[in-house]
């Protein structure tokens, strides 16, 4: 007697099962066409999830559980980040089933985009832009125009990807409403942006957000004006993706930030962060080290950063209750990187043009070594070519004034020593 499989878990898991056994017989073709029909199918999967969680809304089942919403509902009870938990209930609101209050069934508000999900013929991140376009359409727009924009990116999507769709998107908000809101005295001003931050699991954090139309392209040209490639000597390019290069990017729009002078203090002193780590960890590199908020860094990169720190040595007790804590000690004073701007005038990298403002100075023996904080034992590094050095292997030499750099093996056999035409 055959086993009936009555729920729908069962059912895919089954299908799953039986495709994943028979793909190395399949042909290229037929491959290709399995993914295309298993992305089509997983669309479809999606627009049944937003109605499912449509239905939840509706039936109020997050208060009757004690929780603050069906977003807060739904992260706990699958495992969701916050942000993908909101997204997800934001999107079956939009896009889901919907009943009135006598229990009649009514349609997506956003039907077109429902009924293309629905079909497998949009994917969830399409969803997404259209739900964000459709909600930033001008509450003065006709029903009967937003009905219409609403189904021209439905049908766009079915052509588009996500990125090209949301410029389409753009372009039809610009032409519903071409002048922008009218400005009105009784109304707080719009928000210019949002910014999401989130602990990952992996010890990294995670964010997202926008900004508006008028601070957006100040943003994005500061980013591409600090992430271009940056090549590591004449003949080896750089090795970082655009992603890569664009994080760079922000972290060096950060530390500009950090040292301008309008950058707001804590107890007279600018941001900062605490890094405890002992001190054998720190000399071996064997170990981590503890952050504010409870993080941990690996001590490679604890090593690193303690380049240009402030260092207060504490002696603990057996209990690692503190028992004499020393005064702060800054490796490379003022005085010396005065002096390095003097001989460097920036980045000593090979092809680096960063300036002196933009650098960190680095030991090139580190003071955990036991080497000096002396002029003839420091360089100037911008951040991306200080992780550079400290991660692949470069050498450096100061030699009569001058900074040379000798590649790792990997990229020169030779070894030949390298200087930045830019600082000789």
């Amino acid at each position: 007697m055959t086993e009936t499989l009555t729920s729908p878990i069962q059912v895919i898991s089954a299908c799953a099962d039986e495709v994943c056994s028979s793909l190395s017989g399949l042909d290229d073709g037929a491959v290709l066409d399995l993914v295309r029909g298993m992305e089509s199918a997983s669309r479809m999967m999606h627009s049944v999830l937003l109605d499912a969680l449509a239905e939840v809304d509706s039936r109020r089942l997050a208060a009757q559980a004690g929780f603050r919403s069906t977003a807060s509902l739904v992260g706990e009870l699958v495992h969701l980040s916050r942000t993908e938990a909101r997204l997800r209930a934001e999107q079956g609101a939009k896009l889901g089933a919907r009943r009135a209050l006598s229990g009649e069934p009514l349609a997506p508000e956003l039907p077109e985009t429902a009924a293309a999900l629905a079909a497998g013929e949009i994917g969830p991140a399409h969803a997404r832009v259209i739900t964000e376009i459709m909600d930033a359409v001008s509450a003065s727009t006709s029903a009967a125009q937003r009905a219409a924009v609403e189904a021209d990116l439905a049908k766009h999507a079915r052509r588009f990807g996500p990125t090209e769709l949301a410029k389409l998107g753009q372009r039809m908000l610009a032409h519903l409403d071409p002048d922008g809101p009218e400005p009105r005295d009784d109304t707080p001003a719009p928000a210019a942006g949002e910014l999401r931050l989130r602990n990952r699991r992996d010890g990294k954090l995670g964010f997202e957000g926008w900004l508006d139309g008028e601070h957006g392209p100040q943003f994005q040209g500061l980013i591409d004006q600090l992430a271009k490639p940056r090549p590591l000597s004449g003949d080896i390019p750089d090795p970082r993706s655009t992603d890569e290069r664009q994080g760079d990017a922000l972290l060096e729009m950060c530390g500009l930030a950090r040292a301008a002078e309008a950058c707001p203090t804590t107890g007279g002193e600018p941001p900062h962060l605490t890094v405890t780590i002992d001190w054998n960890a720190l000399r071996t590199e064997l170990g981590v080290a503890l952050l504010d908020y409870g993080r941990h860094l690996c001590a490679s990169d604890a090593r690193r950063w303690a380049c240009d720190c402030k260092i207060i040595p504490i002696v603990l007790g057996g209990e690692s209750e503190p028992l004499d804590v020393g005064r702060i000690s800054r490796t490379v004073p003022l005085g010396i990187r005065r002096a390095l701007v003097a001989r460097g005038r920036g980045c000593a990298f090979p092809g680096c043009d960063r300036p002196p403002s933009r650098c960190d100075a680095k030991h090139v023996r580190h003071w955990v070594d036991g080497g000096d904080t002396s002029l003839c034992n420091c360089v100037l590094l911008c951040p991306t070519h200080h992780r550079h050095v400290h991660g692949t292997g470069w050498e450096i030499i100061v030699k009569s004034g001058h900074v040379e750099f000798i590649p790792p093996a990997i990229l020169d056999p030779l070894r030949k020593p390298l200087r930045n035409p830019l600082r000789c």
